[in-house]
């Protein structure tokens, strides 16, 4: 029998799992990475003498496509899940506020304790009850979510909690994004119920609480101690025996032969490879935007800062003004950076800014861009020295941004594509979800494809 010869471009996590399986399997498997490293988003490097995530430092542990592959690759035993007592933090007019309890992806269902929680006027919980007696909103094949959640909950809600929940996870401003591909499960509510409160209530148990004072603390986050970057070693050391090749970009496809190909690139560079085999595709990719973020980890000693809250994550929303959009505080998130010997007088926190439309960062120097992002730091939690040691990464283009519309754009892209060159399969961040288990799935489901 012939093997099948199956070429991949991009070394990402999605391009890295399809070369697994498949290579396993035993195709021909060679795969194409343009820059230096393989692993994309997924990067760890050292703060000081701790190894730290540059890219996502977990994954939810709810979508089964991580630990699965964790369990593939032996990694099981050391998943790890968050050790702060509180999950969030929302800042607000200098003060820090607790989400309140039977808060769900960043939506109010007890209104009482909304109304408890300080975070939210007397006017905007009456405003967010409002939900309960509205008639049904009309939103068509798809809304942004900021509209949507601005009809029924009101501006105050949307903004001081759906914003920092919603739109810091995807960096994107929340009235462009599109809340049918950012949220599939809100927009199954959403579109099925007219309450988006009485059907985030009955649906409770399968959707997960981001936030609840009195110990709730789901959805379960999966880390590992060593960084998420284990994976791709892991990885790498089962693809041994392929064809990897590092500084190796493609600038089209004729030079290619194979039976299979399978490209986990970002859109602009999918766009440009598509452009000879498949136009429609090509155009409809082009049209896909990118979210870029700076981030800045420090490491403080701990007689620095006025208080140490008891969260993994301070939220900083965008009505706030600032350019701080989050800090994952992360020596309080993670037993492996807390107890690092030598290290319990300190604390690691990781700074990020960047949304859609936002580039006021990523663009500043290393220096300018620290002080920023501390200054805005600083309005939260009082630091009277500088760092002891900090790590600037800079991520141009991370990740898609989901305008409303996304789920037809890929539903096109994706017909386009398989009537005008059925060998070829797209994979990767930018069409079914931007999280680590998804991104994963899409390259062992095209790799799955390919075998069947």
């Amino acid at each position: 029998m012939t093997t099948t010869k199956v070429v991949i471009i991009g070394g990402g996590i999605a391009g890295l799992c399809a070369a697994y399986d498949l290579h396993k399997a035993g195709c021909d498997v060679t795969l194409h990475e343009a820059s230096s490293r393989f692993g994309g988003k997924i990067y760890s490097s050292k703060v000081g003498h701790r190894i730290v995530d540059a890219g996502p430092d977990s994954f939810p542990a709810r979508l089964p496509q991580g630990r699965q592959l964790c369990e593939d690759l032996g990694l099981d035993s050391e998943l790890t899940s968050p050790i702060a007592p509180i999950p969030s933090l929302i800042h607000r007019d200098g003060k820090l506020f607790t989400p309140p309890k039977g808060t769900v992806l960043g939506i109010p269902t007890d209104l009482e304790a909304l109304a408890e929680s300080g975070l939210i006027s007397s006017d905007g919980v009456a405003r967010a009850a409002e939900d309960l007696n509205l008639p049904s909103t009309t939103i068509g094949d798809d809304a942004s979510v900021g509209t949507y959640f601005r009809a029924r909950l009101g501006d105050e809600v949307t903004d001081w909690l759906i914003e920092p929940t919603i739109g810091a996870s995807h960096a994107s401003d929340i009235n462009r994004l599109s809340l049918r591909a950012s949220s599939p499960v809100l927009w199954d509510i959403a579109t099925s119920n007219r309450s988006i409160i009485k059907g985030l209530r009955e649906a409770r148990g399968g959707v997960g609480s981001t936030q609840g004072s009195a110990g709730v603390n789901e959805p379960v986050f999966s880390g590992l101690p060593g960084g998420i970057y284990r994976i791709v070693e892991r990885l790498l050391e089962e693809l041994s025996g392929a064809d990897l090749r590092l500084d190796s970009p493609i600038e089209d496809l004729e030079s290619l032969e194979y039976d299979h190909l399978i490209i986990a690139t970002p859109t602009p560079v999918t766009a440009r490879l598509m452009q000879s085999v498949s136009p429609d595709g090509a155009k409809l990719l082009a049209d896909i935007e990118y979210s870029s973020l700076a981030q800045v980890t420090v490491e403080f000693s701990k007689s620095a800062l006025s208080s140490i809250p008891e969260t993994s994550m301070l939220f900083f929303p965008a009505i706030g003004g600032g350019v701080l959009s989050n800090a994952t505080w992360l020596s309080n998130k993670w037993a492996h950076y807390a107890e690092t010997s030598g290290h319990r007088d300190t604390v690691l926190i990781r700074l990020t800014s960047g949304r859609s439309g936002d580039g006021r960062a990523i663009g500043l120097d290393d220096d300018t861009l620290t002080s920023r992002l501390i200054s805005d730091f600083r309005t939260a939690i009082q630091v009277d020295q500088e760092p002891l040691n900090s790590r600037v990464v800079r991520w141009p283009e991370a990740l898609p941004h989901y305008a409303p519309g996304h789920a037809t754009r890929v539903e096109q892209i994706l017909a386009s594509v398989a009537k005008d060159a059925p060998q070829v399969q797209l994979v990767g961040a930018a069409y079914e979800g931007t999280q680590l288990p998804v991104c994963i799935g899409s390259g062992r489901d095209a790799a799955a494809r390919i075998l069947a």
